[in-house]
Parts: C-alpha cells; structure tokens; sequence
C-alpha cells in the first residue's frame, strides 16, 4: 500500500520532535531546549483509526541563514515540503507570531500542499486564546495542542486523518507483481531497469543521483505482468551533500511501501554496509517479499568456492534475515538479470502461500511437544492449536497457554521450523501468540 507522507516543520525549538515522540508513542527523536537538535531526519509509520501514514520529523527551519547546518536543515525542510502529501506546520504559543513564522507561512502557501496548523504549548484551557492570534498566518484554523502534556493530540490526530482523506494516493496496479529496484546510488538499479526493458528509460551515467524521478515500467515475462519501481534519486538543486542521501531515503521508504517484492542492489565491491542492513530491515518492517542482488559480481577475482563462500559470507552478515535469497549479478555483462526476476516471481509466490491448518498441526504440533517452550515463573506453556490466519504477508497463529510468557529465542525457533518445512523463502514471517480457549 501507498501510504501518505505528513510532514512536521516549524522553526527550531517549537516542540517538533516532542510531538513526533508521542505519536509514534516512543523516543525515536532527540528532544532537548537547545535549537537545531534535530538535524538527521526521522521517519515513523503510524496510523490513527485505521489510517496509515508516514510522520517525518524535520530540524528547526531558519529562513535566512550563512550557518552551514542550519543551510542544511533548510534544504532538508524544502525536500520533506516537496515530498509531503500533508505539512504540519507547528508554532509555539509562548513566543506568538515570529517573523520566522511568516515567512515559513508563505513558504507554504506557496507549495500548494494541504497544511495543518498545530500551536503548541497550549497547556490549558486558560492559554488556548492566545492561539487564535496565529490566525494571521492565512493558514486556516489554529489547532491548539501540548505535546509535552499530550493535550488536545487527539484532536490533532483527528484532523490529520480528516486531510488524509482528501489526498488522492496514486492508485496500485493489482494486475502486475510490483518489483521495488532498491539501494545505494551508482549500484546498477537503472541499468538493470534498462537492460530488461531494452531501452533507456532512466538516465544512467556514473554519478550518483541522476535518476531525478521515480519511473514505473511495465515489463511482460514468461506470461507474467511486472512493474519495475526504479528508485529516483535526487531531483532539485543541493547545496549540501547529505541532502542527497536524506532524499533518496524517502524516496526509498515510498519504493518499498508500494512493492511486492524487493530487488536490493548492493555493490559487490563493497559488501554489505550499515546503510544496507538498514533499508534491509526496513523492507522487513514493512513485510515485503525480498531478493539481495550482488551486482557488480564481474569485477571480483573468481576461484573455485568464490560464489559459494561470499553466500555464505552473505548469509552470516544476515544473520535473522538469512532466509533472503541471494542472486550475483553483473548488470554490464548480462549476467542472471533474468534469474533474478525468476527467484523474486517465486519470492512472490511465497508471499501468497497458505499452508493449510491440519498440515501445521500435523507437522508442528510433535515438534513443540518435544521440545517445549520453557516454564516461566512455574507456569508450563502448552502450545494446543496452530493456523495461518493471513497470506501475503503470511502471518501463522499459535493457541497456547500464558502466551506473554513465550521467549523471543522459542519464538525464533517455531520460525526456524516453519521455514524448514515449507519454505517462505525471501518472506518476513509474523508469529502472533493467543491465548487458547478454555
């Protein structure tokens, strides 16, 4: 599902990141009094009754600055404007109208996008007159909340979702299997896109960041219909590098919220980084079908084992994801481009698998038998029942007494076993815990 983007902006110090926190009801963002503590951009999924959406929390918007980090916080608020699907533009009650505020206000009217305004620091009802001065930002009504205190967030939420409706999200093409070409900049995405289509549909050269906008192809294989998603990269003017990658992040984020499956590029060269695992672990977050191609694999000297040794390589680097297959590819060379769509059209397949619930019980239950979860605080925990409640992505139930007593490595063990006898190849599996009936 495409998920719409909200996006908090405001000039620093106005209680951003304390909102961020509570709405994704965690500390993902550093809070403190000083200005400009957030510089690194956040993303969270959240929903609020029954609507998704992606909160992206932004650094403290100076308009008119020489500071170099604050020059770069101003691109990054103008790329997450230009990104949103909805602007939440917040502003502290305390300090009234600033200068600052009204020259973001136009920044905003003039980006044409829905924009809420939240007033901050409204910590009771005695303060909430002083909200309505913010009228003069031409903006619309005021909405006056704390998220210190959690006042009126409700009701903020409630709008939000009220906007959301409004938005108009590009449909989802059922017909096709939606293939997320993913990873770093200059890994062979485009190319890859190009040579199956036979065509120059994106601007390929060796510098980072020329595919300026995000380009869904349409590919027929094997009496299969496809979309290839291409990651764009960056498409306005920068005058600060990291902005690139803060970009492309987003930009990245919406590729894998819109695919079946993801293709992820990573640099023979290289290896796997701590940006790869990264965005890895988010396409499983997300749920999404999974294929890692090593691409560049022409340019590493070859032995005997080479193949067989940076698999398995690969897969200790995995660790928990090891259950996501691998394809080395060399993208210049013509080298199992074509394998790769064949592993991630079965990656699909798995992602549609129900197994049915007598063979689970048949299979699972003599497993759990002999070798049970261990007894927590005395109390012994029977596993009774098991079904697969839901397929793409597979989700599998277990019935069992004192289900919060189940331990995270007895649970990674039932998963072990699962993917031993039946696959789920490629496929981030979810095991929910309920209690049996009585």
């Amino acid at each position: 599902m495409n998920i719409p983007i909200v996006t908090i902006v405001g000039r620093p110090n106005v209680g951003k990141s304390t909102f961020f926190n509570r709405i994704i009801r965690k500390r993902e963002a550093i809070v403190d009094d000083q200005p400009g503590v957030t510089r690194d951009r956040l993303y969270a999924s959240t929903e609020w009754t029954g609507q998704p959406f992606m909160l992206v929390d932004t650094g403290g918007y100076l308009p008119k600055t020489n500071d170099q980090i604050e020059q770069a916080i101003r691109e990054q608020v103008d790329i997450a404007i230009e990104e949103a699907d909805l602007v939440l533009f917040m502003v502290d009650r305390a300090s009234g109208v600033t200068e600052w505020d009204a020259q973001i206000a136009e920044k905003l009217k003039k980006a044409d996008k829905p924009v809420l305004l939240l007033v901050n620091k409204v910590d009771n009802e005695l303060l909430e007159a002083d909200a309505y001065n913010f009228y003069s930002l031409g903006l619309g009504d005021p909405i006056p909340i704390s998220a210190v205190q959690g006042r009126m967030i409700g009701d903020a939420l409630d709008r939000i979702v009220e906007k959301l409706h409004g938005v108009k999200i590009p449909p989802v093409d059922e017909d096709r299997i939606k293939l997320a070409v993913v990873g770093k900049e200059n890994v062979g995405k485009s190319s890859f896109v190009n040579t199956l289509l036979g065509q120059n549909r994106s601007i390929v050269t060796p510098i980072p960041g020329t595919t300026r906008d995000p380009i869904d192809s349409p590919l027929n294989y094997r009496q299969r219909k496809y979309l290839l998603i291409d990651t764009a990269g960056l498409k306005r003017k920068t005058k600060v590098k990291e902005n690139v990658l803060f970009y492309s992040q987003l930009r990245t984020l919406r590729s894998i919220q819109r695919a079946d499956v993801v293709l992820y590029f990573m640099d023979a060269t290289e290896g796997p980084t701590r940006q790869d695992m990264r965005i890895i672990h988010e396409c499983v977050h997300q749920r999404k079908g999974i294929v890692i191609a090593v691409n560049k694999w022409d340019l590493i000297p070859k032995e005997t084992n080479t193949l067989r040794e940076w698999e398995k390589a690969m897969k200790e680097r995995l660790g928990s994801y090891a259950y996501i297959p691998i394809v080395f590819t060399s993208v210049v060379k013509k080298k199992r481009l074509y394998k790769l769509l064949d592993v991630a059209t079965a990656v699909y397949e798995e992602l549609h698998k129900t197994i049915r619930t007598s063979d689970l019980n048949k299979a699972m239950l003599p497993i759990v038998q002999e070798n049970s979860a261990p007894a927590v605080y005395g109390k012994e925990i029977k596993i009774k029942y098991i079904t697969q409640i839901r397929s793409n992505p597979p989700v599998i139930a277990f019935f069992t007494s004192h289900p919060n007593l189940i331990k995270e490595s007895y649970k990674r063990f039932l998963e072990r076993k699962i993917r031993e006898l039946w696959g789920f190849t490629g496929v981030p599996l979810k095991l929910v815990f309920r209690e049996k009936s009585k």
